[in-house]
């Protein structure tokens, strides 16, 4: 099978995006299938791996991103799918590609597209106070259901928003379907190799890893800090990743000399794994999250997880290995001094237990079912 994935916001420091297509591609590549992924960047490239070609399309950078760009010449874009002639293509974007699923379906061209985000959250995060709100977020899901041969949401709570507008419409209830996402239980493991040299000796730490931008709320762990500090406990927050409103949150650190250090954007897996395993506690308080990689990659690290319970992390973690709580940072503050006296090789091995029921080969396997079927 020939499986093309396009995508926008793809970049060195994406996060669940970025990992998701790297790691589709290289499980159907190495089940034999011939690959393509075009993803944005600063000028046009191309690198091929086995019977995978990615493309790198110039693309512009979205203002307040941090960096993340999209793809305005669609034109190339086709011209690259015309070239390659896919079986199928998966698109991981509602913006600036969205015509080209049309276009491919026109020519007979099975298309899925990847519901990485909640249209809603990200309106209500970014712009609450837009007129017409609801109306304009079920124009565009209906548009992006339109444009598709199916909706991939990972979640139930990433499939909510196209659930209901199939409720009155039974025809359309096979458009979508839930693949859960996976981890690299390779990678991500509970044994720590070597220990975290970017850290000073602490006993304890609890570890985030988010974007710093508006819809990830990375403000709540500061306030998460406050209660920690209040409460003298001997544990700090050791945050990585990057984003724009990174430095103004630096300054408030040591404004109020909070426990908390930033590490900047890890690239480094297995350094990031290392982290992981050696954390107490992983702190995921993104509100909208539709799945949750680097939770997941924390549990297979065989560390505790703390999610919002507003996002579809409460769906991945269990009630052995995590925890989903609302925005209330003294309320997150006691639980994380609670899991610090939980019996940690117990708690190690149910997270890793959990994790091991997601993996990338299965969610492969689940999109190829889906392929061949549609074929």
């Amino acid at each position: 099978m020939r499986i093309a994935h396009i995508a926008n916001m793809y970049g060195p420091k994406s996060g669940g995006l970025r990992t998701t297509v790297d790691a589709l591609a290289s499980q159907y590549e190495i089940l034999g299938h011939q690959v393509l992924t075009v993803v944005p960047g600063k000028q046009y490239g191309a690198v091929r791996v086995g019977n995978w070609t990615q493309i790198t399309v110039p693309g512009v950078v979205v203002p307040f991103t941090g960096g993340y760009r999209i793809i305005l010449r669609r034109g190339v874009v086709r011209n690259e799918l015309a070239r390659f002639n896919p079986d199928v293509l998966e698109l991981s974007d509602r913006t600036t590609l969205l015509k080209i699923a049309r276009w491919a379906s026109n020519r007979g061209i099975q298309t899925s597209f990847f519901a990485h985000e909640r249209l809603d959250g990200v309106i209500n995060a970014f712009a609450p106070g837009i007129p017409w709100k609801s109306n304009l977020i079920r124009y565009w899901n209906t548009k992006t259901l339109n444009s598709v041969d199916c909706v991939v949401a990972t979640t139930d709570f990433a499939a909510h928003e196209f659930r209901e507008l199939l409720a009155n419409d039974s025809s359309l209830e096979n458009r979508l379907v839930k693949v859960p996402l996976g981890v690299d239980l390779n990678r991500f493991q509970s044994i720590v190799a070597t220990a975290t040299d970017s850290l000073d000796e602490v006993s304890d730490y609890v570890l985030a890893c988010t974007r710093f931008s508006k819809e990830k709320d990375p403000e709540f762990l500061l306030e998460i800090a406050r209660e920690l500090k209040s409460s003298g406990a001997n544990c700090r927050l050791v945050l990585a990743g990057d984003g724009p409103l990174r430095s103004g949150l630096e300054q408030q650190t040591e404004t109020e000399q909070l426990p908390i250090e930033f590490l900047g954007f890890i690239s480094d897996k297995a350094k990031l794994a290392n982290l992981m395993a050696g954390a107490s506690c992983f702190l995921a308080v993104g509100p909208i999250e539709t799945f949750g990689l680097a939770a997941l990659e924390s549990l297979a690290c065989g560390t505790y997880v703390l999610c919002r319970d507003s996002s579809a992390i409460s769906e991945v973690i269990s009630p052995t290995c995590g925890s989903a709580l609302p925005r209330d940072a003294k309320l997150w503050s006691q639980k994380i001094e609670s899991v610090l006296s939980m019996d940690s090789a117990k708690v190690s091995n149910q997270a890793r237990l959990r994790a091991e029921e997601f993996g990338w080969d299965k969610c492969a396997s689940n999109m190829l079912k889906i392929h061949m079927r549609a074929a």
